[in-house]
């Protein structure tokens, strides 16, 4: 009876050695908090939670690799990814925004969850909860903390193992902005310009603005919001100023934020008398520009309205540029599709709204 019990447990010994030799590689790699996070060496399914990680993770080639959803993106929404993965809508639900529920993102099986908009307790609480890696982004900006956006696509094509489509995308990221200067460089006296009716947390008004709008940083302009200090801006709550402020800067060129047209519209409806003390409003050079604060910053679209702020500003210097290819070009680098007639049709075209009723 010994010899059939020892011969029982070798047996049992060498089955779990099979096992263990038989367990998928794993890795070791630093998320965006300095967590080091192991992960699979072949990741095939991931969840995104929080504002736009899914977006991040889309920009940086993964979005075959998204097996569930947050409840938003399962809705009709004006999402630039949604527009070129329709399928994404389809995805099974893994909770609702801004973390999903841990039993639900256990259902999908995922490899990997990306997180972004956390801290190493929420990321590290949620990892134990479900048993997966939790691997946390940030999301930077396409403006003044470039190179973090840039980070975090590094970090996400290390873990997804699409760094030739993430270097991709930054080095037509760059070329881009770079091309932009070119075309701008010289110009003696830039014009004064202003952005309102930027979306925070729903539509604002004329009086809502974004002192760092990077688009106005690639071409050198003069946005006339940038002296506002620092103490007064916020990426979450938002930048505002008073009717007053704006009459004293005068810019020559207002552009609107076409997130915020119904209420912006209403603005100038109800001051007749402040409209023509403004140089912008009288000489009708307001402009729209597509909403890009949207669920977080839409980078892509960004960049649409630096291109098209250009042929405004400076005609001459941008003739050459159709804003439908140019914005198809942009739409595909970044989430892999031409969806510039997509985006017409739900914002309008690039357009002077001087005029509109």
């Amino acid at each position: 009876m010994k010899i059939i019990y020892y011969l029982l447990i070798f047996l049992c010994c060498c089955a779990c050695g099979k096992r263990s030799r038989q367990k998928s590689p794993t890795r070791i790699v630093t998320d965006a908090l300095g967590r080091n996070v192991v992960l699979p060496d072949s990741v095939k399914r991931v969840v995104c939670v929080r504002a736009s990680a899914i977006r991040l993770v889309v920009y940086a080639g993964g979005v075959s690799y998204i097996c569930g959803v947050e409840e938003q993106e399962a809705r009709n929404n004006e999402f630039t990814h949604a527009f070129a993965h329709p399928g994404l809508v389809h995805k099974s639900v893994i909770g609702p925004g801004m973390g999903g529920d841990p039993e639900l993102i256990m259902a999908v099986r995922p490899d990997v969850i990306f997180m972004s908009c956390t801290t190493i307790g929420d990321a590290d609480e949620l990892q134990r909860r479900t048993g997966i890696s939790v691997f946390t982004i940030e999301y930077g900006d396409i403006g003044r903390d470039r190179s973090v956006f840039y980070k975090s696509l590094q970090q996400i094509g290390k873990v997804l193992h699409t760094e030739a489509q993430v270097d991709t995308l930054i080095s037509f990221i760059d070329a881009q902005i770079m091309e932009l200067k070119k075309r701008t460089a010289g110009e003696v006296k830039p014009r004064k310009v202003y952005v309102g009716g930027i979306s925070y947390k729903g539509q604002k008004g004329i009086i809502s603005t974004d002192p760092y709008y990077a688009a106005f940083g690639f071409l050198g302009v003069n946005n006339v919001a940038s002296v506002v200090d620092s103490a007064f801006v916020s990426p979450v709550t938002g930048t505002y100023i008073d009717w007053e402020q704006l009459i004293e800067w005068n810019p020559d060129v207002i552009f609107v934020d076409m997130g915020g047209w119904p209420l912006v519209r209403e603005d100038f409806r109800n001051r007749p008398g402040v409209n023509r003390l403004l140089k912008a409003y009288r000489t009708k050079q307001m402009y729209a520009l597509w909403p890009y604060n949207n669920h977080h910053s839409n980078f892509e679209v960004m960049l649409a309205n630096a291109w098209y702020a250009g042929k405004v500003l400076y005609p001459e210097r941008f003739a050459d540029i159709s804003m439908k290819d140019k914005t198809n070009e942009i739409m595909t680098h970044f989430v892999g599709a031409p969806i510039a007639s997509d985006l017409a049709g739900c914002w309008g075209e690039y357009k002077n709204v001087s005029e509109l009723p």
